[in-house]
């Protein structure tokens, strides 16, 4: 299969909660035909649940990967669109961070360490102390600042020597401060004048570094060859330099590391929402799994969400849908079924056959647009339309779901009857599957007039070792009725060897299946041959009861 840039806009196909080998096939072999005729997205296919262990046949017989398995798609931080912000360092100049905040919205920035991974934010609250203090340091306070805040702030020049450290660490000296017999630190930085610099008296102080003010032309200063320091010149007076240092230094002790608030990409919006709205700040950074920054969000990135964009195959009913697909926006629905509680926010495109599988209509895409169909893809689709229409014994099935069948057939290179009965004999293994997976596995509701119903369906193997779990699928069963507040539930296990389905009644309106099917009283279940489809032959008679 062909494989799509990773940069392209993901869209995702699925079936029905509980997936069936129709509803899963027919996701991956329409996904793969939208990736053929739409180079612009990305479409792959999904599940909403565990595929059991038919359609598990069917994908290994064809050497297909199973679908990735969707929890919900409520929207997240990622489907928000984020302020992409240049996070600063610890170690860049309080003026060069002051000059990117004043730019920002919210007026805070996030804080990267050297990997580029959060480690705190700053605001311009946090800046305002150092920006505006105009008090000369005093001599003892010794201070670390890297060379290159120096060069950029202060606006230096080279005049001789060679830095050797990135970071200055030590005293800062005003010279017309210093006494005749003073000394200074180890590593200290001297600023003066050009008159101060040229007596000569202040190499004998040995600075690491000497600043000379107010310069203009730098060729009138003359270098001293026996200095081991670094000279520089700047074209600032000293108050704007003994003002500029404080401007140079690092925002590091600046920074709020503690109770630090932030949120990940894969965070679902809703927690998102109410941790904003009790939290003290405006501004919060966003980072992926790896702690790297991404961008930040407020309050307002709120109402800009990016929908999750989603076609739906084989349903259209919200019931049976994925958890949170109110919020998504359903570009397409592919279907077989009666149109329900279905409702979108906008417009779409929707194809509904009655036809016995959605694999059907999933083929005539393909034939309809020219579109070349591979041999596994087809195999899929084949098994969706056998699954469906049990090999053509389903009341369901219609003459173009067996033309398009033979079609496929023919480029999987498989017999129909063979290939069919192996796939079907794969159904749930009665003996191994909890009762209430069963019941679940593939269960609708109803509202049958003053009734609801739950009607589930299973295709089995060995119908006969049924017995043998009789008393806890019914026990089951009651419970599961009484649970979700029904009245009536079914479990239909359906046997394509046997050639029929045993129905399987509990709840209190049980006298409906008793009317519909002829199951005596006091019987739990009833065998009827020749019933294959819940659509057409049994939830209509189950109407027809429910309205007497």
């Amino acid at each position: 299969m062909s494989t799509m840039s990773t940069d392209k806009k993901v869209i995702y196909v699925f079936g029905h909660k509980n997936p069936d080998t129709d509803a899963t096939c027919a996701a991956i072999a329409y996904a793969y035909f939208k990736n053929q005729v739409d180079p612009y997205n990305k479409y792959v296919p999904a599940v909403l649940g565990e595929i059991n262990a038919e359609t598990a046949f069917t994908l290994n017989y064809f050497n297909v990967e199973k679908p990735i398995k969707l929890q919900h798609l409520k929207p997240k931080v990622t489907d928000m669109r984020l302020e992409k912000i240049t996070p600063v360092y610890q170690m860049d100049s309080i003026q060069e961070v002051a000059k990117k905040i004043v730019t920002t919205a919210g007026k805070t920035l996030p804080v990267a360490d050297e990997n580029d991974r959060l480690m705190g934010v700053i605001s311009i609250a946090d800046l305002v102390p150092a920006l505006i203090s105009s008090r000369q340091r005093d001599y003892h306070d010794e201070i670390q600042i890297p060379v290159s805040n120096l060069l950029n702030v202060l606006q230096l020049n080279i005049i001789q020597g060679q830095i050797k450290e990135e970071i200055f660490k030590g005293n800062v000296y005003v010279f017309s401060d210093l006494t005749y017999y003073q000394r200074i630190s180890k590593n200290g930085l001297i600023i003066c004048n050009q008159n101060e610099y040229g007596t000569g008296f202040i190499f004998s102080l040995e600075p690491e570094y000497i600043i000379v003010a107010d310069v203009h032309d730098n060729t009138m200063l003359k270098t001293m060859p026996d200095f081991k320091g670094v000279i520089f010149s700047s074209q600032k007076n000293i108050y704007e330099l003994v003002q500029a240092i404080n401007l140079a230094l690092p925002i590091s002790d600046l920074v709020k590391k503690e109770d630090l608030e932030y949120f990940a990409l894969s965070e679902d919006l809703e927690d998102v929402k109410k941790n904003m709205m009790s939290s003290k700040y405006t501004s919060f950074p966003v980072v992926n799994e790896h702690g790297n920054i991404q961008g930040m969000i407020s309050r307002s990135n709120l109402m800009d969400v990016n929908p999750k964009e989603v076609i739906l195959v084989d349903h259209n009913e919200r019931g049976q849908s994925i958890d949170g697909i109110e919020t998504n926006r359903i570009l397409e629905v592919i279907d077989h079924h009666r149109i329900a509680d279905f409702q979108t926010m906008g417009p779409l495109f929707y194809r509904s056959e009655p036809v016995g599988s959605t694999n059907t209509i999933v083929c005539k895409f393909y034939l309809e647009n020219n579109v070349e169909i591979p041999r596994e893809i087809a195999g899929l689709m084949l098994s969706g339309i056998l699954s469906d229409t049990l090999i053509f014994k389903s009341p369901t099935c219609t003459p173009i779901d067996i033309k398009l069948a033979e079609h496929l057939a023919e480029i999987a290179g498989v017999n129909i009857e063979d290939y069919g009965l192996k796939m079907l004999s794969k159904g749930e293994n009665l003996i191994d599957t909890p009762p209430k997976k069963l019941i679940v596995k593939d269960m609708k509701k109803f509202t049958m007039g003053n009734f609801r119903v739950s009607v589930s369906q299973v295709n089995v193997g060995d119908i006969e070792a049924f017995q043998n779990i009789f008393d806890d699928v019914i026990k089951e069963l009651e419970r599961f009725c009484k649970e979700n507040d029904l009245d009536l539930s079914l479990l239909m296990l359906t046997s394509i060897v046997r050639g029929g389905t045993e129905i399987i009644a509990a709840g209190e309106a049980r006298w409906l299946a008793e009317a519909a099917f002829g199951l005596e009283k006091g019987k739990k279940s009833i065998f009827k041959k020749d019933v294959f489809s819940r659509k057409k032959q049994v939830v209509p008679r189950l109407m027809e009861a429910a309205y007497m």
